[in-house]
């Protein structure tokens, strides 16, 4: 399920059809909003919103699929075809045990008077709750993908001027400039991204690599969408800043659609509401028999007060965002090391001589030659997507290779 909801992001710019506003007859806003920064595309605006006029990237109503591969994969070297698909599945504020919504920072706000104000605004600076005195302020995705961004310090800037009216004086801000695009790292590395493509062990930073392509898709999640067109507006910039600042790409590819999760899945059998179901153990240790207040405990209660009985999971639909991105860079080195590797030891191994041989004449296998080409493509791709000299990710003598890397992390 997690795989397919962030296919189904990751490949929305050529499938999702947007027509110009000034085609439409009904003046609703597009259904996404496509960012581009590459040589190719550069001094191209597809949209004629005010909204992208001022934008430093290319824009797009839509790609299509051949334009989405171009994406995909560079024009540099096109043997750089390998991908790996990173997610956020998982809400970055849940809803309160009883229902309701909100998340942490509606529980702030509706009983925030038990937490210490120093706690209270160590959360908001971590961007883990929002500011409950500003109802301006986007929800927590918002906040962690446009620190170190433009977007960023306009806002200080404007707050800061504010203050200045107000008191009459200057001020300081007591936080440190940040780069952009820290939430695109993975969970281990204090980012918000998990691995899909199978890759057991983190192969160091996003930042120490290098990133020949580089696509993110979002579909928001409900409780962040404050309008018809504010998802798009709010989340793209931020985005294209995140990737093409810090980790700069040949090609990255941005887009924002302003359906979400619950207008994915709504309404499509039970599949989808057991898979959003609040699967944390938040009563676990608290299973009590002690009838519920303004009840009585015992047999006359008519079944409707069982000891053991537990309240419904809320649906986690509304608080879930999906963000899918495909990189293509040299994170990919570990899986196409460890498939070449394989692949050297089959062919050389003289215990597999005889089953080679037989299924060679079965017509299992390709013959010989053709495993060998093959084996040497995969090399080609070995050196291809090697890390940067300098990165520390691997030995940088001719002696030395990543067999050290794999070794100490499987110790």
């Amino acid at each position: 399920a997690a795989i397919s909801l962030a296919l189904e992001a990751a490949t929305l710019s050529y499938r999702l059809r947007n027509h110009h506003r000034s085609s439409r007859h009904d003046g609703a806003p597009p259904r996404s909003r496509i960012g581009i920064q590459s040589a190719y595309y550069q001094g191209y605006g597809g949209n004629s919103d005010d909204a992208d006029s001022n934008e430093p990237y290319a824009t797009a109503p839509s790609l299509t699929y051949r334009e989405f591969l171009a994406c995909a994969r560079p024009s540099s070297d096109r043997r750089r075809s390998v991908l790996e698909l990173d997610a956020l599945l998982r809400p970055l504020s849940y809803p309160p045990a009883g229902g309701g919504g909100g998340g942490l920072s509606g529980q702030v706000g509706a009983g925030g008077g038990s937490m210490p104000p120093s706690m209270l605004a160590s959360l908001v600076s971590a961007g883990l709750i929002g500011n409950i005195n500003n109802s301006n302020m986007g929800g927590e995705l918002e906040k962690r993908m446009i620190r170190g961004t433009s977007i960023e310090r306009m806002r200080m800037e404007q707050q800061r001027q504010q203050y200045r009216s107000s008191r009459g004086g200057n001020s300081r801000s007591s936080r440190q400039d940040q780069e952009p695009g820290g939430w695109l790292e993975d969970s281990s590395g204090g980012g918000l991204l998990s691995s899909l493509s199978g890759n057991s062990v983190p192969f160091g930073m996003r930042v120490d690599h290098h990133h020949f392509a580089l696509s993110t898709a979002l579909r928001p999640a409900a409780s962040d969408v404050r309008g018809s067109s504010s998802a798009s507006t709010a989340f793209l910039r931020p985005m294209m800043e995140s990737m093409g600042v810090k980790y700069r790409p040949e090609v990255s590819l941005g887009l924002v659609a302003n359906d979400t999760a619950v207008d994915l899945t709504n309404n499509v059998g039970s599949y989808w509401k057991t898979i959003f179901a609040d699967r944390r153990n938040v009563n676990a240790g608290t299973t009590s028999t002690t009838p519920a207040a303004g009840t009585t405990s015992g047999s006359g209660d008519g079944g409707n007060n069982l000891p053991n009985q537990q309240p419904p999971k809320p649906n986690l639909a509304p608080h879930t965002p999906i963000v899918s991105v495909l990189g293509n860079s040299t994170r990919s080195y570990p899986r196409l090391h460890s498939v070449s590797s394989g692949f050297v030891d089959v062919l050389h191994s003289r215990c597999n001589m005889g089953y080679f041989s037989r299924d060679v004449m079965a017509g299992v296998i390709p013959e010989k030659d053709d495993c060998t080409d093959a084996l040497e493509y995969c090399q080609d791709l070995v050196d291809v997507y090697e890390p940067p000299m300098g990165s520390g990710l691997v030995g940088e003598d001719d002696n030395d290779d990543a067999d050290a890397f794999f070794d100490e992390n499987e110790n």
